[in-house]
Order: C-alpha cells, then structure tokens, then sequence
C-alpha cells in the first residue's frame, strides 16, 4: 500500500479550493470539560480536530470532502462528540475563543494542522499529526475512527 503523508499544511500536490473557506469569526470559547462531560454521558469518542479553516489546505479539504458529508455527519451524530478548534490567520476569532483554543493547543502540544485528538471517558488516548490522502474520502475516515474508537 502507498501512503503520501501531509505533515502541516503545505502540500503542493493537494488540490483544494482554499477561496471557497468559511471561518466562523463569531464561534463563542468551546467549553471543554463539558464536551468531555458530555462524550462520556453520551458514551461516545470524543474527538478534537486542531485546524485552521482559511490557511490550511488539508484542514479545508476534510471539511470539504470529508466532516460536510451526510456519510460523516451521520456517523458522527451516532458516535462522536467533534470539536473542532479553528486557528485562522486571515480572520480573528473572537478574543475568548482565540484564547480558549491556544490554551488547548498548548495542553495537547499541537505544533501543526491538522491534529486531532481522541478522547474515550475523558481518558486522551491517542493523537494524529498528519492526513493521508485516503483520509480524504469520507469511509475510509470513518473506518480509520472506528479502528481507534474500538481501541
């Protein structure tokens, strides 16, 4: 099998439509302790996705091709807790969620986008620093997820 790895953001031979990005300039802080909360009420994975929606072509491309599907919206409605934490550079946030989002960057030691993070009982069990080119199609997410979730 051949894996093409996308450390970060830059990749040359990703092809995404980066004019075509929406950042919610508005998004209130995301409160954490309560999604976790929630996930384990829920009994579902938590999942955290470290990105930013205008500068980050493989962060834009799981939006579009991936997290905006009604595949992955369906999976995710039975399965996951996502929260997405946006880190744009074109556009500001607003102060407290900006600052709320570099704090959990820092506590989960993101040093490039995309990163997610998984959660199972409020217990951080595993971490991705890159995407696949797979990745990039909707079952093949899912089926990476439930390998994790079953974890």
């Amino acid at each position: 099998m051949f894996v093409v790895v996308l450390s970060g953001c830059h990749n040359d031979d990703l092809t995404v439509d980066m004019t075509n990005t929406v950042t919610d300039t508005n998004a209130p802080p995301v409160n954490f302790p309560a999604e976790i909360a929630r996930a384990k009420k829920e009994k579902k994975m938590l999942l955290v996705e470290f990105g930013s929606s205008d500068t980050c072509p493989p962060c834009v491309k799981l939006q579009q091709s991936v997290f905006s599907t009604a595949t992955f919206q369906d999976y995710e409605r039975s399965n996951l807790v996502f929260v997405r934490l946006d880190f744009p550079q074109k556009h500001y946030l607003r102060g407290d969620t900006q600052a709320t989002n570099y704090i959990l960057a820092e506590e989960f030691n993101v040093g490039i986008y995309p990163t997610f993070v998984g959660s199972k009982d409020g217990v951080h069990f595993w971490k991705m620093e890159s995407v696949t080119m797979q990745q990039f199609n909707p079952t093949n997410f899912i089926s990476e997820l439930e390998d994790i979730r079953k974890k």
